[in-house]
């Protein structure tokens, strides 16, 4: 995961730029690239989901969407014009995601066959926190390998870095034979019991549902904070150039040590009230952006940000898979889907508000957003405690990380 993002992110940290002086490509076409390709890359990791699920085929999908992708930068590389690069957006690039929501969704496998209630929740804290490294190490070796490279080579070094993430794939998913996914001899039940667990089934399906909405519209405000943030900074705080930078890396390195921490209040006083408490920062984060005057305040509002990304990060997709127990890979893609809607939508909440309120009294729009997002989630855990793990804080005694029941 840490090499396959950290490649993925360094070719994504210039595709804007090759778009725009190598194809010729407009601000508003570059946009159009990114749309399509995150529509069609929601649809096969759905349907990939569905398929790892159903036959058991987390060990062929996740090398076979790494050549895939390896196939695809190579292209990226030789193309000519804005509708070849479309094209090959959509042709290989749909697979983007499949790659880390197959290696979560098969972490998951594992960690079930542990008699550990904690596992699942420390182990997606721990790929997160990859993944956030990867992000970092893939941006900075995108701004040096166009400087020295260019970005068709660099394209090409992505595919061969693919191609090497598939073998290191093949042989660490080849060495356990047996397969979490792998049909279980069935147990005799009552039709009682059947009925029972599909009536849960179903109803853990419309919660995740409900989630994904959810983090449709927390999300909804990225594409925005991704545009107007800079010109907040420089034209509202008048802080220099430089201030930018610091602005944006903040959030994700807070992460960073947030996310343990989140982790921890996840398994000592519920998913969904380290959830909710995410939701919370959300809003307080565009609201302060509204009226924010200094940088020194922005500053602040970056960290409260970071509380939000770590807090339902941890929280939603712990809640995501335990909620399609067994369907690891179809909860793990159905989740991770809300961030493809999510650049749709945001293209037009961002079209949208900086057009009528202006670049800081925009944010309003997302901080609305966000508080149906939060009043909406709240609606959902409180009529679904046991679901949502809506829980009061652990008996007097008990560790958070230690089973119930355990001397």
């Amino acid at each position: 995961m840490l090499v396959s993002s950290t490649a993925s992110f360094a070719a994504l940290g210039v595709l804007s730029l090759f778009a725009r002086d190598e194809l010729g490509a407009s601000d508003t076409m570059v946009t159009v690239n990114f749309v399509v390709v995150a529509l069609a890359s929601m649809a096969v990791m759905l349907a990939t989901g569905h398929v790892s699920d159903l036959v058991g085929a987390r060990r062929v999908i996740v090398p076979a969407s790494l050549a895939w992708l390896g196939i695809g930068y190579a292209a990226l590389a030789s193309v000519r014009t804005y509708p070849a690069m479309l094209a090959v957006g959509v042709v290989f690039f749909c697979a983007v995601g499949v790659p880390n929501a197959q290696l979560m969704a098969y972490a998951r496998d594992l960690v079930d066959r542990r008699e550990d209630t904690a596992a699942p929740t420390v182990v997606i804290a721990l790929m997160r926190i990859v993944l956030s490294v990867g992000s970092f190490t893939g941006f900075g070796i995108s701004g040096l390998g166009l400087a020295y490279l260019g970005a068709r080579p660099l394209f090409r070094v992505v595919a061969v870095v693919c191609l090497g993430c598939l073998a290191l794939s093949w042989y660490l998913l080849r060495g356990h034979n047996t397969d979490a996914t792998a049909p279980q001899p069935v147990k005799q039940q009552s039709t009682d019991d059947r009925r029972g667990a599909q009536k849960r089934t179903d109803g853990g399906t419309r919660l995740l549902l409900i989630l994904v909405v959810v983090m449709v519209l927390f999300s909804s405000g990225r594409i925005m904070l991704l545009s107007q943030l800079p010109i907040l900074v420089t034209v509202s705080l008048h802080a220099p150039l430089q201030m930018t930078g610091i602005v944006l890396a903040l959030p994700p390195l807070c992460e960073l040590a947030l996310m343990p921490m989140m982790a921890y209040a996840a398994l000592r006083w519920g998913r969904g009230k380290v959830f909710l408490v995410g939701g919370a920062a959300s809003v307080a984060y565009y609201g302060g952006l509204v009226v924010v005057t200094t940088p020194g305040q922005l500053m602040l509002l970056q960290v409260v940000y970071a509380v939000f990304g770590a807090a339902t990060v941890i929280a939603g997709l712990d809640l995501a898979q335990r909620l399609m127990a067994g369907r690891a890979g179809t909860a793990t893609s159905i989740y991770l889907s809300h961030e493809n809607v999510a650049t749709v939508n945001g293209s037009l909440v961002a079209m949208a508000s900086v057009a009528t309120l202006g670049h800081q009294i925009g944010f309003l729009v997302p901080g609305a957003l966000c508080l149906i997002a939060l009043a909406l989630a709240t609606w959902a855990f409180i009529r679904h405690p046991d679901s949502s793990d809506l829980r009061h804080r652990p008996p007097r005694g008990q560790h958070p990380l230690i089973p119930a029941g355990t001397p």
